[in-house]
């Protein structure tokens, strides 16, 4: 039987592993595409409805534009216009995002709109009543163009997907989807966040400020500035803030991502339209692009995948208490594999590790039972060769003492050569039980032996004499561990020197066994195959020597 090793049983199955292992990753990540862009869309469309909420609003007198800003911050996009549409269908814009306001969180319905404008800076500040009275002051502040923090859009992108996703209620059963979506996306959305601040009449100065990650907790990250003016610095109050508090605790700014020009440039033959003749054109002109919806009038959608980001936009024309009001939002979002990023560099080390551990794990059986099968071929082929020249001398003499009994006719001469054919006979019969008794055991009830109390068992059951230097203990069958030690001691005392006294010498790593002896050379019989069998089993080698007259049994740990 040809020696196989641990990797030809590993290799095959390590293949089918990898493959299966890939095909997984790649369903996983054709679900999460699937369920990303479908949560996106569901999200937008919800959006687009609170959208919808706040143009009737402001229809009914409840809203002016600078609310709708903030509204707009709650639930982010990139772009928004709000329009009438006149009776001769041009656009009369009620509200677009400026891109040069910065709202400012002091707490649920309180905000500062930080601007240059000088109308709004005018107005000082203005309450509506939504609910609760909401409230926002006006101001102007020289520090927030510093305020430039690393990866200021690719967050701010995240923060989009994350809240289309959030808000879209998308797989609100698909437990896997959520919680890809929560360890992926939440925890990178930052947010700069103001220590400490004054305000001097229609300004606010800011002190300190640092930004903190969001995932419905704060973490505050490395990035922080300090804008204090020495001069003033008795003015600055500190806002209340600890982990543990809400976040109407502190102040909290909106960075505004750059104008999605890319995707106008693209998509200018519907979006940023001057009135409702460029839309039925583009009606006319297009196919697929067109999905009105229940009470839309008409309505669009496109998108746009440019470096890692997607880019989406939806516009609809409605219709309330008789007016007609174009609504039209743009929202930049990572792409499905950057957002994941996380998720899948987890998700590829874990079925890259049950991969090759399942495979690893499945063919130590197999290799185990196939080693056994070898050793004990192995075994079974030393135990031929060394029976064939074992058994092939006592045969021998048997068949001598059987001539010798056929011509000899006195009974005390027939009785003594019974007894030595007898005698032979029980000989080899001890020696093929003890063959059997080997190749039999398959298991071993192990514990821990004293070599020097083995050997001396051993030494007076063969009538030998014997000198041991040292001690140790080792794991063994201590009945079955006897066996292979009597088989070298026996053959010691078959062929050592008459009245030559065996040597032994035991420390925690060898046992080895010497003795002096009339052979010429060494020839290994059943009884060194047999105890090289028990030893192996015991996870012990075995070597032998002869040498100038000195025969040597050497017994090592592997």
């Amino acid at each position: 039987m040809k020696r196989k090793s641990y990797f030809s049983f590993l290799i095959g199955r390590l293949l089918i592993g990898i493959v299966i292992g890939a095909v997984i990753f790649a369903l996983f990540k054709s679900y999460l595409h699937l369920s990303y862009d479908d949560s996106l869309e569901k999200g937008q469309d919800f959006i687009f409805e609170k959208y919808e909420e706040l143009i009737k609003k402001y229809d009914e007198g409840e809203l002016d534009e600078t609310f709708i800003d903030i509204f707009c911050n709650l639930y982010t996009a990139d772009y928004i216009r709000f329009a009438k549409v006149n009776e001769d269908g041009s656009f009369d814009t009620v509200f677009e995002t400026d891109y040069n306001s910065v709202p400012l969180e002091k707490n649920t319905r309180e905000w500062i709109c930080l601007t240059d404008d000088e109308e709004l800076l005018a107005k000082g500040k203005s309450t509506v009543t939504i609910n609760d009275d909401w409230t926002i002051y006006y101001k102007t502040c020289d520090e927030t163009g510093s305020l430039n923090y690393n990866d200021r859009n690719r967050n701010y992108y995240v923060g989009n997907s994350w809240s289309a996703a959030e808000f879209s209620n998308f797989g609100r059963g698909q437990a896997l989807f959520v919680a890809c979506i929560i360890s992926s996306g939440a925890l990178q959305y930052r947010i700069p966040v103001i220590e400490t601040y004054y305000e001097d009449q229609n300004t606010f100065h800011i002190g300190k400020a640092h930004l903190e990650d969001y995932d419905y907790r704060r973490y505050s990250s490395d990035q922080s500035w300090d804008f204090t003016d020495p001069s003033k610095a008795d003015l600055y109050s500190t806002n209340i803030y600890n982990e543990n508090t809400d976040f109407g605790d502190m102040y909290r700014l909106f960075l505004r991502c750059d104008r999605p020009d890319a995707f106008f440039g693209q998509n200018g033959d519907i979006f940023l339209a001057n009135s409702m003749s460029d839309l039925e054109k583009f009606e006319r002109e297009t196919d697929g692009r067109i999905r009105k919806q229940y009470g839309e009038i008409f309505s669009a959608r496109a998108g746009m995948r440019n470096n890692g980001y997607y880019t989406m936009g939806r516009l609809a024309v409605i219709e309330i208490n008789g007016q007609k009001y174009l609504v039209e939002s743009v929202s930049t979002t990572l792409d499905y594999k950057d957002y994941f990023k996380p998720v899948f560099l987890i998700a590829g080390i874990v079925l890259l590790v049950f991969s090759i551990g399942i495979p690893c794990l499945t063919a130590v059986r197999p290799y185990s039972q196939y080693k056994k099968a070898y050793e004990n071929n192995r075994f079974k082929n030393s135990l031929i060769d060394s029976l064939a020249h074992n058994l092939k001398t006592p045969l021998q003499i048997l068949g001598g003492y059987a001539e010798n009994l056929k011509d000899v006719s006195d009974a005390s001469e027939k009785d003594r050569y019974a007894d030595r054919i007898l005698a032979k006979t029980q000989e080899m019969n001890a020696d093929i039980e003890s063959i059997l008794k080997t190749a039999d055991k398959t298991s071993l009830r192990l514990s821990k032996t004293s070599i020097r109390k083995c050997l001396e068992e051993v030494a007076s059951k063969a009538g030998a004499g014997i000198d041991i230097k040292g001690d140790a203990e080792y794991m063994t069958e201590r009945d079955y561990f006897n066996t292979a030690l009597f088989c070298l001691v026996d053959n010691a005392v078959k062929y050592g020197n008459k009245d030559a006294k065996i040597e032994a010498a035991i420390t925690s790593k060898s046992i080895t066994i010497r003795n002096k002896t009339t052979a010429g050379k060494f020839t290994p019989g059943t009884g060194i195959a047999i105890a090289g069998r028990i030893f192996e089993q015991h996870k012990l080698k075995l070597t032998t020597d002869l040498k100038d007259g000195v025969f040597e049994a050497r017994i090592t740990k592997k």
